[in-house]
């Protein structure tokens, strides 16, 4: 396993546009991966991500939102959430960042307390 910090994908508006709000509106039916994300991305300024090796690659595994303050906003994949950057295809070579311990990673996971998948 290896861990990485980044602060890409950290420019989120608080605030949706009215096209935005307008799609959502028209796809209501389809669920969303992370509902628990939403009222809360914009307040990201820093993901801990863990990956995972899958068929010889580095997948996202699990992951843990920041605030500018480095308070945990988020984390999963929950019973809930799905997770952002485990709705993606990237791999850690995708990812620029710097690489930072399990055990700093842990310590994040265990703040935010997040119920495990079983």
């Amino acid at each position: 396993m290896k861990y990485l910090s980044t602060s890409i994908a950290t420019d989120w508006p608080k605030k949706y546009s009215w096209q935005v709000k307008l799609i959502k509106t028209i796809l209501f039916f389809i669920p969303e991966a992370n509902p628990g994300y939403n009222s809360k991305i914009h307040l990201v300024k820093k993901w801990l991500i863990e990956f995972i090796e899958e068929d010889g690659e580095l997948t996202p595994w699990r992951e843990i939102a920041l605030d500018t303050e480095g308070n945990p906003v988020f984390a999963g994949p929950d019973k809930r959430n799905y997770g952002f950057w485990l709705d993606t295809n990237m791999k850690y070579e995708d990812f620029n960042g710097e690489p930072i311990d399990k055990e700093e990673f842990e310590k994040y996971w265990r703040i935010f307390g997040v119920e495990a998948l079983e």
